[in-house]
């Protein structure tokens, strides 16, 4: 059931249990909310619909489980000022990425440049599988396109990114790693090969979000009831998602207003954001249902992110015991806590927290630290 910890409204509640048929998956994931999977975000009208009610333009609201970012996306566009933090490096790029400001047709030039010099990269070394010949007409290009292969190879001490993914796609993405830092717009390209390197693993198509074990031979596909083939190769991802990137950050862009927005990238029981917030609004972590940094592992091995992993709240890894409980009661209170002491008003600030709550662990948590729960 999802709940509001404080705060109130003249409005009656909708039915928040949305269908497909009511809801598409088209709407959940409008603009730069699908910019790149996440699991475990809650979708942007639900957001909006509490962020209207307990907020006004120009307040400032506090997400301390930004995850994929839709609390403060949703805020600017109402032109409520946001802050959100986070645990996970991956999270706090991703929400810079969605929120930054672009120069569209240099992002669309950069895009365009890395992914022709991918492109130009591993053409001679595809040549090579299909002719006897090309060290004759091209010796020389041959041999250097095969060193610069081999080295983003034997440079790699990643045994997730050898694991999970054919040489084609380890040559293509390493390298498109490694032009990175000739262009302007990083942190969008990092953006783009993570999402690429998601789609490209050795993952059976109906496993994606948790894929077990790489598949390396022909499979009975349960997503498409047909006999399906393990991935092999990215450019074609890179080339879709660069363009699917500048589309989603076209139509943000059109809907943002002057609203600040800060990331931070830390532990929330704990951080100090320096200035008071007007509330707070937020779906935090469910015990032991998911490992924020583990599903997005590929992203951590290419893009090289500090890990933190030791720090969440309520991991999977940690499952759902009596200790584990008692660990998540005890992180959700230190942030509830800090949160609340960076309240401008103590008294009447909203502290929205959506959960599902089948554990029944937030009327303790609440109780603990003196707040009342609105049904």
């Amino acid at each position: 059931m999802e709940r509001t910890i404080r705060g109130k409204t003249n409005d009656d509640h909708p039915n928040f249990s949305w269908s497909e048929k009511e809801l598409p998956q088209k709407e959940r994931t409008k603009h730069v909310h699908g910019l790149h999977p996440y699991l475990g975000k809650y979708v942007p009208q639900l957001v909006e619909y509490f962020l209207k009610n307990y907020f006004s333009k120009g307040d400032l609201v506090f997400d301390p489980f930004i995850g994929s970012g839709t609390t403060v996306v949703e805020a600017n566009t109402l032109g409520i000022n946001a802050i959100g933090a986070d645990i996970s490096a991956f999270n706090i790029l991703l929400c810079k990425v969605k929120t930054a400001n672009y120069d569209f047709k240099l992002l669309s030039k950069e895009i365009k440049d890395i992914t022709k010099k991918v492109q130009k990269y591993i053409e001679p070394l595809k040549a090579k599988k299909t002719t006897k010949t090309l060290p004759e007409i091209f010796p020389s290009l041959e041999e250097k396109m095969q060193k610069k292969a081999d080295r983003l190879l034997n440079n790699n001490d990643s045994e997730y990114i050898t694991t999970w993914y054919t040489e084609e796609s380890r040559r293509e993405l390493l390298y498109f790693k490694e032009l990175i830092p000739n262009y302007h717009y990083q942190d969008a390209l990092r953006i783009i090969l993570s999402r690429s390197a998601r789609s490209a693993r050795l993952a059976p198509h109906y496993e994606l979000d948790w894929p077990k074990e790489p598949v390396t031979e022909p499979y009975h596909c349960r997503k498409h009831n047909r006999i399906c083939y393990p991935t092999s190769g990215a450019l074609k991802f890179l080339r879709r998602y660069g363009r699917d990137t500048i589309k989603r950050l076209k139509a943000f862009s059109k809907l943002k207003t002057n609203a600040q927005m800060r990331f931070i990238h830390g532990d929330s029981r704990t951080i100090d954001l320096e200035e008071q917030i007007t509330g707070v609004m937020t779906s935090p972590p469910y015990v032991g249902v998911i490992d924020y940094h583990l599903q997005h592992q590929y992203a951590y091995e290419f893009l090289d992110l500090e890990d933190l992993r030791d720090q969440e709240i309520g991991p999977r890894a940690k499952g759902t015991s009596k200790k584990a409980k008692k660990e998540y009661v005890k992180g959700i209170q230190l942030v509830l806590n800090n949160c609340l002491r960076q309240l401008a008003d103590q008294s009447n600030g909203p502290i929205i927290f959506v959960v599902n709550d089948k554990n029944k662990l937030y009327e303790a948590i609440c109780q603990n630290i003196g707040l009342v729960i609105e049904e």
